[in-house]
Parts: C-alpha cells; structure tokens; sequence
C-alpha cells in the first residue's frame, strides 16, 4: 500500500480548511506544487471542494449512524469525505466504505477502522435524510444564516443554495466563443459568456488576448464606470486586474492608474495588461497613504471595488464560510470606510466614486454609503437600474445566483462640483 493516495491528500486539506481556518488556495500551493501530483490534482482539489463546500450536511448524515462524535477530527473528514464520494460524485456503496478505511490506515488512524466501517456501512443506507438544523440543512454557520435572513428576508434561501453550487466558468470576450465550448451568452451583459469548465490558457482567444476568465457580475463594475476619452481614472485595490483590464477594452483612451497594496499581487495586473496587450500605470502602494504615491491631479472617476467578507462569492471559494467569523466585521467596515474617505479626497468637483464589494452583507454595502453620505455632503447617490439586481437603500445588489451570476454590490456617487 502506497504511503499517500488522492483521497488521504484530500483529507488533509480539508481538515486543514475547516478545522484549521487556513485559506483554501493557499494550502493548494502548500500541498500539490509537486509534480508528483500532476495526475491527481484535479481529483484532489474537487473531492476537497465537495467536501469543504457541504461539510455540515455531510457531517449530519453520519452523526445520524453514530452514538458520539469522534474526537479526533480527521477521523470527522474522513468520514464527511466518504459521504461526498457516495452522495455527490455517485460512488458504489462498497467504494465509499472500503476506501474510507483504506485513508483511515494510511494516514495511521487504524485504531478508528472499526467505527468508520460501522458507521459508514449504516450511513450509505439512507435514502432520504433529513437535516436536524438549519446549518446541516445549508452547510452555512448559523450566523451566516441568521444574517442573511436579516439582510434579505426574500433572498436567504437562494443565496444558501447557490453557494452550495459548484460555479459556471464566466469569461469576458471580444466575440462569441466556440460554438464547442459555449454554454450560454449572458441575456444584458455584452461579452459575458458560460464556458464549460476546462483550462482556458490552452483555448487559444485566451492566449491571443480577447478572452479574460471574470464573472458577469464583476463585469458590470467597467460597464458602469463607462470610461470616456481622455478621463483621468483610478482603480483602487486593482488587482488581479480584471476590472483594469475590462476599463481599457471598453476604451484604451483613458489615463489608467491601477493601484494595489501588495507588490506579489501587482505582479498579476502587469501579467494581465501583457496577455491582453493594454497599458496602464501600475502603483504599488496604501491607497489610504495619498501622500506617499497620489501626484496632485484629481480623478474623474474612481472604481473602489473595497476588500471585504468576500460573501458574493462563497461559491468559487468555501473555506470562507470556516475562515470568516462575526467578530471580523468591525475591522473590515473600518477599513472600507477608511478607503471610502481616502479616495473621496482625491476625486475632482464633479467626479464619480463606484463603490463595489463581492459581499451580500449590507452592514459592508448599502449600510457603509449611508455613514459615508452622512459625513460626505458633499456627495450623492445617483441611482443605478438594472433588471439583474435588487435595488437597496443605497445601490444595488446582484443576489448570488440571479442569472448564474456571483454576489455584487455596487454604489454609484458623485461629488458635487463645490
């Protein structure tokens, strides 16, 4: 028996997501940059997404065969690894259970072989479960829960089901793509197209430049910036460059600043703008610290696409839900805000600020507009229409989901021209 296997590495990484808190992509790097794994990665990184994505359903079905849950919690993954092969990718029964003790022997939890058998050899059996709570029934914490049943007393329940999905692949293209490999052009997003899923760095309109992979809901950002000849235009916290990107295709004759804090991730808006042959002006630096690289010349119009709880797109990324915590909020609204004040200053009389986060919370979204408008009446909301989000107090919300699109917001203010 060989020491590792595709589902002990997949065990490993998902304990290390949902009981560790670490960051999903990260412990990818971390754990398959071998080449050693070049055969099973793909099969390691989609039992691990299944897995991380319906870890509390999956839990609830064995705790259902089981009289105490184990201890020891990768004894907890192997088991809720098991179920997602039976329940999700349709393994055999005797599959799941022989192979389950098998990870269990490999990564020496022989002693837990009895209970895994018993327990799984019971759980391959039901037909039909039912969930004991709202957390196992959504796979979501129970405060992500109750927090969108605040915020979106209409929504919650599809919100839940679409991050339990595995994502369409969205590309942003010059022209409709192989008819091939075309799944769906987006109905009110010009050059929003669902691919099938494969690796678009062979598809050759990628390697030529007029194909990008970013979400219809993300493209709506450059759409309503409606960048104009000769506008002086910064993106804000810019990276991986998507959205730069997606500015000058729409018009190559702007002044295009691209600021981002961290060199590493500056790097990837440099690899963009190359691939697609555009130019813009990279700036490596702290958009709050205007001293240290702003050169006196207001904007015209300013993207702010903030950081934040990244809840828009949970789908794409599920460690989220185990990495993200209530407590985190106070510091991600204090930021924003800070941002928000920050790129206000350096707007010209007359400008347009787009303020856009991946988030479905509104404490990060239409609830930031309202302190900043209160403390900003200089500013005001000029109001966006569009059939394929909800209106809120402030701005708009692309509800995970609508049209097979991720989570969105977007705040549409001008200054006034003092």
């Amino acid at each position: 028996m060989s020491k590792y296997s595709h589902r002990s590495i997949a065990v490993q990484i998902s304990q290390e997501v949902i009981f560790k808190k670490h960051n999903l992509t990260e412990v990818f790097v971390k754990r398959l940059s071998a080449g050693s794994f070049d055969d099973s990665r793909s099969a390691i990184k989609s039992l691990c997404f299944i897995t991380i994505r319906h870890y509390l359903y999956l839990e609830d079905i064995w705790l259902s065969c089981i009289s105490k849950r184990p201890k020891d919690k990768m004894v907890r993954v192997i088991l809720s690894q098991a179920l997602a092969e039976f329940v999700h990718q349709n393994k055999p029964k005797h599959v799941v259970v022989n192979e389950a003790i098998n990870t269990a022997k490999k990564l020496k939890k022989n002693w837990a072989t009895g209970l895994i058998n018993s327990c799984l050899r019971k759980a391959v059996e039901i037909e039909s479960h039912s969930p004991s709570n709202l957390p196992a029934q959504y796979a979501h914490p129970e405060w992500w829960i109750n927090q969108l049943k605040l915020d979106w007393p209409d929504f919650w329940q599809q919100i839940l089901l679409a991050n339990n999905q595995k994502p369409p692949l969205w590309i942003r293209s010059k022209s409709s793509p192989n008819p091939e490999i075309l799944l769906k052009k987006h109905t009110d997003i010009d050059n929003a197209y669902i691919i099938q899923a494969q690796d678009v760095t062979t598809i050759d309109a990628f390697k030529k430049g007029t194909m990008s992979v970013q979400d219809a809901s993300a493209q709506l950002a450059s759409i309503i910036m409606n960048p104009k000849t000769g506008e002086k235009i910064l993106d804000a916290c810019a990276a991986p460059g998507g959205k730069t990107c997606h500015l000058l295709e729409l018009n190559s004759d702007i002044q295009l600043d691209a600021l981002e804090l961290y060199p590493n991730r500056a790097k990837k808006i440099a690899e963009n703008l190359k691939r697609l042959n555009l130019r813009a002006n990279i700036i490596v630096a702290d958009t709050n610290n205007t001293k240290d690289w702003f050169k006196g010349e207001k904007y015209q119009k300013i993207l702010l696409d903030a950081p934040c709880s990244a809840s828009g797109i949970l789908r794409r990324h599920p460690d989220i839900k185990y990495i993200r915590q209530p407590q985190d909020f106070e510091k991600i609204c204090q930021d924003q805000q800070k941002l928000l004040n920050s790129t206000a200053e350096i707007l010209a009389p007359g400008g347009i600020l787009l303020y856009a986060t991946c988030s479905v919370f509104k404490q990060e979204n239409s609830d930031q507009i309202k302190v900043f408008l209160k403390s900003h009446p200089n500013f005001s909301e000029i109001k966006l229409n569009y059939g394929l989000a909800t209106n809120c107090e402030f701005g708009i919300q692309v509800i995970t989901g609508t049209q097979d699109m991720d989570g969105f917001y977007y705040c549409y203010l001008q200054k006034s021209l003092e």
